[in-house]
């Protein structure tokens, strides 16, 4: 898939079928983040936890209540944490990862969604970082939500900006 095409196909997925992400997949969006231009590497970098364990995947999606899914069924949760540096810096870093991860994630073919929701309160409960094995003084500071949609993705067929913006 060439890039306009990933960028124009790239939409939130809350809908997941129950089927695993294969590991090679898994593996291809994991190391897109590696690619993320990150601001001051030196001062830390973030870390990702990746969840595929299904107790765990529910422990975390319904962490708002038994009536809502948090990670829409998704078989695969990437958690981007970061130690905090200047302020903001961190939250840069984790939207850079994720942003390439959810593009590879559409390269392959794979649902993706960026989500925030619950993550201030995990980063809350010192209990469940433990158990995911976030490294101490890291802060979760985003979730990315990946595995194969119950709907096609389709291409925009062209590209609309949305954003305000003006010209000097």
């Amino acid at each position: 898939m060439e890039l306009k095409t990933a960028l124009l196909s790239r939409k939130s997925c809350r809908s997941y079928l129950p089927k695993k992400v294969e590991a090679d997949k898994l593996e291809q969006v994991i190391t897109a983040a590696s690619l993320a231009p990150l601001g001051m590497p030196k001062m830390g970098k973030p870390h990702l936890t990746v969840v595929t364990d299904e107790e765990m995947l529910k422990k975390l999606g319904y962490r708002a209540g038994p009536e809502r899914d948090m990670i829409y069924g998704a078989p695969a949760l990437i958690i981007v944490s970061q130690k905090p540096t200047r302020p903001g810096l961190a939250e840069m870093n984790a939207a850079c990862v994720i942003e390439m991860m959810a593009l590879m994630a559409t390269d392959l073919g794979l649902g993706n969604i960026y989500l925030y929701g619950v993550t201030a309160a995990l980063s809350k409960n010192g209990e469940l970082k433990a158990e995911l094995g976030i490294p101490e003084g890291n802060v979760p500071l985003s979730r990315l939500a990946v595995g194969y949609g119950t709907e096609d993705v389709a291409v925009c067929k062209e590209f609309v900006p949305s954003l305000s913006r003006n010209d000097i």
